[in-house]
């Protein structure tokens, strides 16, 4: 199954997400995607959130697979570590496998929580574009970089 990138998004909005996700005074250093706000530091303990599984995915779950080598991923942060998705913004353990970040270039997406909102953008440094996940109910997906 090829991956196909959606239409660009308007400069306007991808700017709008750069500056609040680089001002957003939540995200925790050392975050794998450093405007993550899903990573918070709660009495000492490093502990992040993880987007719910929408529930209309659930007849999903039995075709989830996990990642293929050199394939396009979803990069999801946490608690067990960071973790590649194939196909999916979200954390399931059927679709996912711990990532190979850093000793793998390939392309992907990070799955992020931004002003309380779930996104998928390219771009682990900063956010180069960002889409909500499920803003009406249907998934949309960006081309990724390879990172």
């Amino acid at each position: 199954m090829k991956h196909r990138p959606f239409p660009r998004l308007a400069p306007a909005f991808v700017s709008a997400v750069v500056v609040v996700a680089s001002t957003h005074a939540f995200a925790v250093e050392g975050a794998t995607a450093p405007y993550n706000e899903a990573v918070t530091i709660l009495n000492g303990k490093r502990v992040v959130e993880v987007a719910p599984l929408p529930s209309h995915w659930q007849s999903a779950i039995p075709h989830f697979r996990k990642p293929r080598k050199g394939h396009w991923v979803h990069t999801v942060e946490t608690n067990q570590g960071l973790m590649d998705c194939d196909y999916t913004p979200f954390y399931h353990p059927a679709a996912c496998a711990p990532s190979d970040y850093g000793t793998e270039i390939r392309t992907r997406d990070w799955t992020v929580k931004m002003k309380g909102t779930w996104f998928s953008c390219s771009g682990r440094a900063k956010p180069v574009e960002c889409i909500s996940l499920v803003p009406d109910g249907k998934l949309r997906a960006l081309g990724g970089i390879k990172e």
